[in-house]
């Protein structure tokens, strides 16, 4: 039946299908209207026991809210939501009262104003805010969003209204011409992020690689008219990093890469490179090793400026052989080449790692490869220091130590801009060993040999050694020093230690002198500096130059 029920200021408050409930008051069943006190349609359209449910229309203030279907007085179903100024916001399916499903949103009318010249030009009157699918009142699932001026803007995957997943940007009409692609690639949160290619206006790739909140960051090329530029890392969209740079398709420069710009050596670096190489020639002896460094520095420098005039720079390898017995001085050579190769932009970071055979080399089969694979990581950036590297394949059937070297072959080529290796070990036993691995072999080019020390060195690091640790001696002492010295028969040692040798004679006549000196209830500065004759003969009574090697 129908009815017609009213507010107590006497204004209609509902009219329509009624029915009684069980216990005998009027609801709303089947089609009716409900107004609000001041006499504006709030609600038209079907009922179920209270509810709406059906086909209705909303209202707020008399403007249509909503046109669609109801289930148990919640939207379900299709409707369409509008805005103050009367056109559509939303057209599509609702569950729950909430956009889920297909549907549509659409731009104000009186937003698109502006734009009306525009879209009627490319035929995009009626294209939409966005269309695709919703869940829960939010974008989520593949669809496509579209500028104010009707262009295609996105297309692909949304997250909880965001943009995330594989996308499709374009530029609008006013930079391009409709659908040229700008970027596609990964998003995530509207953002991209990940694996992506950004274009100019033009179509073409301006960037392939990695972004992150927006800009390039991590690993990625640069293009200029379609021609690559740069390859390597980019930090918050400018290059810094390793990297490559190009031009007319040759290779200029491989290097670090700081702020946009290539590493360049500048007067403070320089500066950094002489204390460095100063610090090498202060050092007694290793006239090979000071040569090669010298011709290093000079080769990398050159190569910087032919950069600067746009010529393409002779890629090199930088990984190095050290021969010689032990003692002579590699190590500490090893160690002040990394930190020029960081200042001269051939190394990230240029610090140090030693390692041996006991270092890469595991009992079992597969745990070598992790085991070389750890101490890389450590390295990486810095100079991997390989001693008595002959050691890693000891014969034919050393399963692990073959698998040492593979592992070591793989991350020379995997990080061939980002790790440099020098071998080390005797001169006979090093060439045996590269000649029975060819791919080592072929990666090293860079020999210098560590000769032992001559007496005059071997005197000369005894000197810096006192002179360091503050004592002192008189020419007799001196002229019995060398002598005992130029007795060694250096060539004839097969396991002479060199530099080793004499700071293990030094420790020993300091602690021949200790005992001396604690024999006096006394003892005054100049003592406590002096090695005498009596430190010598007692060093000779106990036959430490002969049992020092």
């Amino acid at each position: 039946m129908s009815a017609t029920i009213y507010y107590d200021n006497g204004n209609t408050m509902y009219e329509g299908d009624v029915k009684k409930n069980s216990f005998g008051h009027d609801i709303y069943d089947g089609f009716g209207t409900v107004y609000d006190r001041e006499g504006n349609v709030m609600y038209s359209g079907y009922w179920l026991e209270h509810a709406k449910h059906g086909d209705g229309e909303m209202y707020v203030n008399g403007r249509l809210q909503f046109k669609g279907t109801f289930k148990k007085g919640k939207k379900e179903g299709f409707g369409c939501t509008y805005f103050e100024d009367g056109s559509v916001q939303y057209e599509g399916e609702f569950v729950n009262d909430q956009y889920s499903g297909e549907g549509t949103l659409y731009y104000p009318a009186s937003f698109l104003a502006e734009f009306v010249h525009v879209r009627i030009q490319h035929d995009y009157e009626m294209r939409p805010y966005y269309h695709g699918p919703f869940l829960q009142g939010m974008k989520k699932g593949k669809g496509e969003q579209y500028y104010p001026s009707g262009a295609l803007q996105y297309e692909g995957e949304f997250l909880w209204n965001e943009l995330s997943g594989f996308v499709k940007a374009y530029y609008d009409v006013d930079e391009a011409p409709p659908n040229t692609l700008q970027y596609e690639g990964y998003y995530f949160d509207s953002k991209r992020h990940g694996k992506g290619k950004y274009y100019d206006v033009n179509g073409l790739l301006i960037y392939e690689g990695a972004f992150r909140d927006h800009a390039m960051t991590g690993i990625g090329e640069l293009y200029e008219r379609g021609e690559r530029v740069y390859k390597g890392e980019f930090v918050d969209g400018v290059r810094h990093g390793r990297g490559e740079a190009y031009r007319d398709g040759k290779m200029i420069y491989s290097g670090e890469f700081v702020h946009g710009e290539r590493m360049r050596i500048t007067p403070e670096v320089e500066a950094q490179i002489q204390a460095l190489q100063q610090e090498l020639e202060s050092l007694v002896g290793l006239p090979n090793a000071k040569r090669e460094l010298r011709h290093l520095v000079h080769f990398i420098k050159i190569q910087g400026m032919r950069v600067d005039h746009g010529l393409a720079s002779v890629q090199m390898t930088y990984h190095l052989v050290f021969t010689g017995n032990p003692g002579t001085g590699k190590t500490t050579v090893a160690r002040i080449i990394g930190r020029i190769y960081k200042l001269l932009g051939v190394l990230s970071s240029g610090h140090f790692v030693e390692t041996d055979r006991a270092g890469l080399v595991a009992g079992y089969v597969g745990q070598t490869a992790l085991k070389v694979q750890d101490v890389v990581k450590k390295a990486t950036g810095g100079v991997l220091f390989i001693d008595e590297a002959y050691a890693l394949v000891q014969d034919d059937k050393d399963v692990f130590g073959k698998e040492a070297i593979d592992s070591l072959l793989k991350a020379m080529e995997d990080l061939r801009d980002e790790l440099v290796i020098i071998v080390a070990g005797y001169e006979h036993l090093m060439e045996r060993f590269l000649q029975a691995n060819p791919g080592f072999k072929s990666r090293f080019n860079h020999f210098v040999a560590f000769e032992n020390f001559t007496t005059d060195e071997l005197f000369a690091i005894f000197e810096q050694l006192c002179a360091k640790h503050d004592y002192v001696y008189d020419a007799d002492f001196a002229q019995a020093m060398y002598a005992q010295l130029q007795a060694l028969n250096i060539d004839a040692l097969p396991n002479f230690s060199n530099g080793r040798y004499i700071r293990n004679i030094f420790e020993k006549l300091a602690t021949l002198q200790a005992n001396r000196l604690a024999q006096h209830m006394m003892v005054t500065k100049a003592q406590l500096q002096q090695l005498t004759m009596e430190d010598f003969a007692a060093a000779m009574d106990e036959h430490v130059f002969e049992k020092t090697f």
